[in-house]
């Protein structure tokens, strides 16, 4: 368990969930001088993703923005169709605001099951795509338990 936890201690990234991104990104370069971003369609127009929302099969479509700030990225996700965890996030908080911390993590499983063991359950998962093709990213709904969604992506290319 102790090694487990270890996992926990660098985040990769902060998540921020919105519902204007241009709006976003534009206040973020004018106000804090951070961008130019790098935007992405999810999922790639053509590409066979992998997606499940809160244990079913599924199909959403974001707009994803990511900046390196330092050695942490900063990803903006704008939900646009389907059901999401961050579509929930708009819904649950009237709007935007930090969603998630994101780790690397070897592989899913062991860390899965010792999360189920703290009452914690995925809520959303899909195939990544781009650097990291081969890999998936899993959201857990750990916002009542610390004040934020967990998001872990795998290190192993599959």
């Amino acid at each position: 368990m102790d090694d487990i936890k270890k996992l926990f201690r660098n985040p990769i990234q902060i998540g921020l969930i919105v519902d204007d991104l241009d709006k976003v990104l534009k206040n973020l370069e004018e106000i804090l001088g951070i961008g130019p971003f790098k935007i992405v369609d999810f999922p790639p127009e053509g590409a066979d993703i992998k997606m499940m929302y809160k244990g079913e099969p599924s199909s959403f479509k974001a707009k994803f923005c990511f900046f390196d700030l330092g050695n942490i990225e900063l990803e903006v996700i704008q939900p646009l169709e389907g059901d999401t965890v961050w579509g929930d996030f708009l819904k649950a908080n009237n709007g935007m605001g930090l969603h998630h911390l994101k780790f690397s993590i070897h592989e899913h499983q062991p860390v899965r099951e010792y999360l189920e063991s703290k009452g914690i359950s995925v809520s959303q998962m899909g195939s990544s795509v781009g650097k990291n093709a081969g890999k998936e990213w899993v959201f857990y709904n750990t916002e009542d338990k610390v004040g934020f969604a967990l998001e872990l992506m795998n290190s192993i290319v599959k």
